[in-house]
């Protein structure tokens, strides 16, 4: 419904699967390339029976957003490009690039199932949460969702800290998220690659001691490596059930 690229499309699958609690669900983690590639038989049969019934469209797009010029993938083209598993991986090893839309009548009878809100007036308003509470929703509804490294929301700790004045920094931030993750409304990931989708989720038993990693504070690190974080389906409708009218209405923290 949002014009997603072709290419990452068996890791939301993943998430979906384990976020429903299904049968075959990945365990906390993302796929590897291999499971991907065994799904995609699967999903490619999925994907073509939808764009028979006039469901969903698959278009080659030039550019990095949707354009008037996209060409509509049809007939024994799209099913070679379907049957291709790397035209489903992230990121994409051919050249060209492939969308996943759908026409209006979908996101008219559908977007309020896919997009949910719920009812948030017995959680904190927006005035109420604190500047790192504030930052943190923000930062997960964000596309990259970084809260470490030279491209997170947290400034690292200063190198000459002892352990026990790192854990201090890191309790600190943890304040802020922990209550999030706790309520299942936010979902942690630790990514080590660049230009990779691949993460593996970050329990809450298991925050306290991935961040004091003092790797992850690396100036050098490449964009999109360290701790991140995303809203699961559960926080994205708390979000757009109140929290995200507040912050657009103001943009600012303070």
């Amino acid at each position: 419904m949002s014009d997603s690229w072709l290419a990452g499309t068996v890791q939301v699958y993943g998430v979906d699967m384990r976020w429903a609690g299904a049968d075959g669900a990945p365990p906390a983690r993302s796929y590897t390339e291999h499971e991907q590639r065994m799904l995609v038989p699967l999903l490619a049969a999925v994907t073509t029976d939808l764009v028979d019934r006039g469901l969903l469209t698959v278009r080659e797009s030039a550019g990095l957003a949707p354009s008037v010029s996209d060409t509509t993938v049809e007939g024994s083209g799209l099913r070679a490009v379907l049957a291709k598993a790397e035209n489903w991986l992230w990121p994409p090893h051919t050249p060209s690039q492939f969308r996943l839309s759908v026409p209006r009548f979908v996101r008219e009878q559908w977007f309020d199932g896919a997009y949910p809100t719920a009812d948030s007036s017995d959680l904190l308003r927006w005035g109420q949460l604190d500047v790192g509470q504030r930052e943190v929703l923000v930062c997960a509804a964000e596309a990259s969702g970084m809260l470490t490294g030279p491209f997170g929301i947290w400034d690292g700790p200063p190198a000459e800290l002892d352990a026990t004045q790192r854990l201090d920094w890191v309790d600190r931030h943890l304040a802020a998220l922990l209550p999030f993750v706790r309520d299942g409304l936010i979902e942690v990931r630790r990514y080590s690659e660049a230009a990779s989708d691949e993460f593996t989720v970050i329990g809450v038993d298991g925050l306290r001691d991935t961040l004091t990693d003092p790797t992850l504070c690396c100036s050098d690190l490449d964009w999109g490596v360290g701790v991140g974080c995303v809203f699961t389906y559960a926080g994205l409708a708390v979000w757009r059930g109140g929290w995200s009218g507040a912050w657009n209405a103001r943009l600012t923290f303070e």
